[in-house]
């Protein structure tokens, strides 16, 4: 394979592969001989910060934690998890490299300090680009430049719409301008050039895991690259990409660190592209019936609703009024299921979250083909987009979990993938808030899967003025204005304890009959 003297990176925020929908003369030039994947994988979920992450230190997002808060105001300082500017900053310590950026908390917040990275940033993608161009005459060894205009047009006027091509059909003229710089200053013989995006939309958004949203572009051009169609690629994948076309070391795949791959079918002699196997659910068997308080302490249990047929809360502690209908059926995961949402939910007023610890649990039925993010239970006003409703909901959207909490002046969104390339089926969930140690826990499948530091301010109580609803938020409108939300639930159990691994393998034991 050709090593390459230079790299170029051109990132365009929220175009996915809408350019499909629309004329780009430019990209169908500079990728006409190149190697192009139109259905490249973004990170979940589907938001910058976690994508331009993932692209230059080659992790997911549940690994580099970074979020679009965390980009706007901290300096990136992970000396475990380098960017690719620092990489290659080791690798040739007076090399010119750049980072121009119309969404600058990238080189605020990934791209680390004292790298000697040139760092620009302008008001639009117009202004930007002249920039970029002049970063290119200094013949950069690895350049990244981000446009934004685009993902703002998919904001303001919808992705998808004319709007939105029309910024599209803007930006792939900025990138014609680009390319025919390395022309001109005599280095694209010697050029990797990437155009790529890091997320889609749906409607006037995105975060979620629908195809519109997680599908983006990517085109490689450059001397050596073989000509036709990338077969699988993640937005992740540009990091190992642009070290091995420079001729730097790759580093090995690590589940709890690099893993971004080159992909297949961009160079001959690259090693297959590894993809984790599926994790499917095993529905447990139990052969005889047994008691959850053998594996939990019953003091501790606030709330356990096996849905079998009622809504009766088995602890005696809570009743629950049920508003419209709440269907129920024989096949859930423990006995019957409870189907909730637009048709029918469920109110009490006797769960608290005080200011001791808690752990919300449930058994969910997935579904992928869910295209925003319907509360499954809480006691918040789930128009969460004011970021001033105190309290917490969990919400489910088509590839994870959300979970909310808000102190009343802001909102902290952690949002939980479901093991990767998982079936749609019976999903158990976790969120164990654990004021002693700090942190909020996530296990998925009885698996540890995230956690994260709680915020000061965030240790608070989360009761509310509305009431704990199952079904719905806790105003009892989110899942049946404009919305036709209908999902199922099994064995809804709330705790004043944190689950931690010991006890959450106990209750694995408990449903697997151990």
């Amino acid at each position: 394979m050709k090593t390459y003297k230079y790299a170029a990176v051109i990132g365009i925020d929220g175009m996915g592969n809408f350019n499909f929908q629309t004329e780009t003369p430019n990209l169908d030039r500079i990728f006409e001989h190149g190697a192009v994947n139109g259905s490249a994988i973004s990170q979940n979920p589907t938001i910058s910060a976690q994508n331009w992450g993932a692209m230059l230190l080659g992790a997911a997002p549940l690994v580099h934690k970074l979020t679009n808060g965390i980009v706007s105001n901290e300096h990136y300082t992970n000396d475990a998890l380098p960017s690719v500017f620092k990489m290659i900053r080791e690798s040739d310590p007076d090399c010119y490299l750049a980072s121009v950026c119309n969404w600058n908390p990238i080189n605020h917040g990934i791209v680390e300090e004292g790298l000697g990275v040139e760092k620009l940033t302008a008001s639009n993608d117009k202004e930007l680009t002249p920039l970029i161009i002049e970063c290119v005459k200094k013949k950069p060894k690895f350049l990244f430049v981000q446009l934004d205009d685009v993902d703002g047009a998919g904001h303001s006027g919808g992705y998808g719409t004319e709007h939105h091509l029309e910024e599209i059909r803007r930006a792939d003229g900025y990138t014609g301008e680009i390319y025919n710089a390395y022309r001109e200053a005599g280095i694209l013989d010697d050029t990797l050039f990437i155009v790529i995006a890091d997320h889609g939309g749906v409607r006037n958004g995105h975060g979620g895991y629908t195809d519109t949203e997680k599908y983006v572009y990517m085109g490689i051009s450059g001397e050596g690259v073989k000509e036709g169609i990338i077969p699988y690629s993640e937005t992740r994948d540009i990091a190992a990409i642009v070290l091995y076309a420079l001729g730097l070391p790759v580093p090995e795949y690590n589940e709890d660190g690099f893993t971004s791959q080159i992909p297949e079918n961009i160079w001959e002699g690259t090693k297959p592209y590894y993809r984790k196997p599926a994790e499917k659910t095993v529905i447990p068997v139990r052969e005889t019936p047994q008691n959850i308080y053998d594996f939990i302490p019953e003091d501790k249990v606030k709330l356990l609703m096996h849905l079998d047929n009622s809504l009766e809360d088995r602890t005696g502690k809570c009743t629950f009024e049920e508003k419209g209908t709440v269907k129920f059926y024989s096949n859930g995961v423990n006995g019957g299921c409870g189907e909730f949402g637009k048709t029918g939910f469920a109110i009490t007023e006797d769960v608290h979250f005080g200011e001791e610890n808690f752990s919300i649990a449930f058994w969910v039925e997935t579904d992928s083909s869910i295209t925003e993010a319907p509360a499954l239970m809480g006691n918040q006003d789930w128009w969460w987009q004011s970021r001033k409703n105190k309290g917490l909901t969990v919400a489910l959207r088509c590839n994870d979990v959300m979970f909310n909490i808000s102190n009343g002046n802001d909102h902290l969104d952690t949002v939980v993938p479901f093991p990767k390339e998982a079936e749609d089926g019976w999903m158990h969930y976790i969120a164990a808030f654990d004021r002693e140690e700090n942190e909020v826990r996530f296990y998925n499948n009885f698996k540890l899967r995230h956690k994260i530091t709680i915020p000061d301010g965030y240790l608070i109580s989360y009761d509310t003025d509305y009431p704990f609803v199952i079904g719905n938020d806790g105003k009892g409108i989110y899942n049946n204005v404009s919305h036709d939300f209908i999902f199922r639930l099994d064995d809804v159990l709330i705790t004043a304890f944190a689950f931690n691994d010991e006890s959450t393998e106990s209750l694995r034991k408990y449903y697997y009959g151990e």
